[in-house]
């Protein structure tokens, strides 16, 4: 089993901020909970406070399609539509 990462940078619009760092709280209290979930951190830019970036990691692909499947990430990609500026995703894995 080979462990993968993500690391998932959002920038959100302004006036939605308070409520998207509730909607992101949410996702991580949930992921948690996940059985192939290592760990998911949620993370905000020092020079932009408008950027979070989430560091994921997961035990397989599998525990990751099986995250993207949860109701928690459901509510998490709903609340943020229209909501946010810019999503980059990278899944990444360990070469040394």
């Amino acid at each position: 089993m080979m462990e993968l990462k993500i690391v998932a940078a959002v920038v959100v619009k302004a006036e939605y901020q308070e409520e998207l760092e509730k909607v992101f709280h949410n996702v991580v209290d949930g992921t948690h909970t996940e059985e192939g979930n290592i760990s998911y951190e949620l993370h905000q830019d020092i020079k932009n406070p408008l950027k979070y970036t989430f560091i994921e990691v997961w035990k397989s692909q599998a525990a990751i399609d099986s995250h993207n499947e949860s109701a928690h990430f459901k509510a998490f990609v709903s609340a943020i539509e229209g909501k946010i500026d810019s999503l980059t995703v990278d899944v990444m894995k360990k070469i040394y």
